[in-house]
């Protein structure tokens, strides 16, 4: 398909409205796309991560709009030049109005949405260690650093069960710099899942302040499963239940637990560092 160029220079062009709509769940559901804002994010959305033997969410761009105004760097045209679908060219004022963040670096993609149900036929015969679960996630920001501190940190797989967001939101885009497209994440339901890594020979472990085992302390580098709870309610009983062992991150102070993310960072490269022993 040959690049196409169009010019936007009115607020009423019904362009405008609709690209602006996409920040609403509801008009991302009707309309089966997304957006995806900043040229960093648009990257790893085109080019995936190749290295991965677990697919990595498809993305099909079908326009990207752009305020060369808006530029930060010098390689914007050339990543623009490289996508076959229509561009729309906004001045400044007018693509602030479309964007998510205080300061665009004038590039909005849009996609369609992609089939997040995990593709078992895909996965089930490959072996990777560690994998992470989520379970009802309620905040976009929290699950964008989590998805970031995960690939950070090797994860090979991550799935969310029972979300409580919406995975595509453009926050978890902005918050995980665009890893949603280079990490494999996909949505599942929770009994399904933790059964098919317990038939798969994987451990695994619920992180909770309620768990039983110090998280330091259990083998890491045998094939393992961390599961995580929401920031509100923690991990729900029957995920306690289903899981081989509690684990628990010390508290000396006066709260209770940490924020969710961050419990992740933790595990996660207490993971990396007994793999690299």
């Amino acid at each position: 398909m040959k690049q196409q160029r169009l010019s936007i220079t009115s607020f009423s062009n019904p362009k405008v409205k609709w690209v602006s709509g996409l920040k609403e769940k509801r008009n991302r559901d009707e309309e089966k796309k997304f957006f995806i804002e900043g040229y960093r994010e648009i990257k790893k959305a085109i080019t995936g991560n190749q290295k991965s033997p677990i697919p990595c969410l498809p993305v099909n761009i079908t326009s990207v709009f752009i305020s060369p105004e808006c530029f930060l760097g010098e390689n914007e045209e050339e990543l623009i030049s490289s996508l076959r679908c229509p561009i729309y060219e906004l001045p400044r004022k007018i693509f602030e109005k479309i964007s998510y963040r205080d300061r665009p670096d004038g590039l909005i993609a849009i996609a369609d949405t992609p089939n997040a149900n995990v593709p078992w036929d895909q996965i089930i015969t490959i072996q990777t260690n560690p994998i992470l679960i989520i379970e009802g996630v309620e905040k976009p920001g929290n699950l964008g650093t989590i998805l970031r501190t995960a690939e950070g940190a090797g994860v090979g797989l991550v799935i969310v069960t029972d979300p409580r967001i919406d995975l595509f939101n453009p926050n978890v885009v902005r918050a995980s710099t665009g890893t949603i497209f280079t990490l494999p994440i996909y949505i599942g339901d929770l009994k399904e899942v933790l059964s098919e890594f317990h038939n798969k020979g994987y451990k695994r472990y619920a992180v909770t302040p309620e768990g039983k085992t110090l998280y330091s302390s259990v083998d890491m580098k045998e094939k393992s499963v961390f599961l995580f709870g929401s920031e509100q309610y923690g991990l729900s009983p029957i995920a306690k239940e289903l899981s081989d062992t509690t684990l628990y991150l010390p508290m000396l102070g006066e709260a209770d637990s940490l924020n969710l993310a961050m419990s992740c960072g933790i595990v996660l490269y207490e993971s990396i560092r007994q793999r690299s022993k």
